[in-house]
């Protein structure tokens, strides 16, 4: 996201992992062959398993909670509905920022809570209270809402994933290896100024992921080590709500006013 606490941390992925056939029977004896007893009995590899774990992410319906650098949040996104929800929110030095935005197509709100941050920025609604619908045509780049109704790989999640090398089992559930994560650049969980400073170390950066009883992945650990200013940490990601997600209610009457010039501002800086 491209505003004064940077793009922020979130990410995650879902499914069910289908395996594959059984046995193939003999025509003389109906006895399994012994190559096929090996082929059925072979444990997928470590990296299909991950890889199949995207199906039920990519059906774009589930909540997120994440933490990274400097930054925390939520999300909820129901693609099928085009509908999403994303609460995030960053701190400095001597500031602090949150910003709720809510996507129900084809209607964009988003609340702000700026602080110290308003009177520079302009923005007197910025006190964290009072929904603003905006005009999606005054906003000069959709990244900048840090979400989209319509994708149901808003986190980048797919390609960040596919780049997964030296996968290994690492427990009950679990699986590590090393992703690179400038494939995410896009998404709203990478910090774009962390990724340009690690350069080449971007392309090995260690995670672990663990999925739950349905082969599903319920938490991603990303290992970011420090490049630059910018100090290591960690990305924590947690999934829930798999296909039945909740995406806040659309504001109305009083709850909602009409997002004012300032407020297109801070989003087209």
């Amino acid at each position: 996201m491209k505003h004064a606490f940077g793009r922020a941390a979130t990410l995650i992925v879902a499914a069910s992992v289908i395996f594959g056939a059984g046995a193939c029977a003999d025509k003389n004896d109906g006895a399994a062959t012994p190559a096929a007893t090996a082929a059925s009995s072979k444990a997928p590899e470590p990296k299909d398993v991950l890889a199949g774990a995207l199906a039920g992410y990519e059906k774009g319906v589930y909540s997120v909670d994440f933490a990274g650098l400097d930054s925390t949040g939520q999300a909820a996104i129901d693609t099928p509905k085009k509908q999403a929800y994303l609460k995030i929110g960053g701190s400095g030095q001597g500031f602090s920022i949150t910003m709720e935005v809510l996507l129900i197509e084809p209607d964009a709100y988003v609340k702000l809570d700026l602080g110290a941050m308003a009177e520079i920025y302009g923005v007197a609604q910025g006190n964290g209270k009072t929904w603003m619908h905006l005009d999606r045509s005054k906003v000069k780049d959709a990244e900048s809402l840090g979400l989209s109704a319509d994708e149901t790989d808003m986190l980048d999640l797919k390609a960040l994933l596919q780049s997964a090398q030296s996968v290994q089992a690492a427990g009950d559930r679990k699986y590590k290896g090393t992703l690179d994560l400038a494939k995410g650049a896009g998404s709203p969980m990478t910090d774009e100024d962390v990724i340009k400073a690690l350069a080449n170390k971007a392309a090995s950066v260690p995670f672990t992921a663990t999925l739950d009883a349905q082969g599903r992945l319920a938490e991603l650990l990303i290992d970011v080590p420090a490049a630059g200013d910018k100090k290591a940490y960690q990305l924590k990601l947690t999934v829930t709500q798999y296909g039945s997600a909740t995406v806040p209610a659309k504001p109305t009457g009083n709850a909602v006013i009409e997002a004012p010039a300032t407020v297109y501002g801070f989003f087209n800086n």
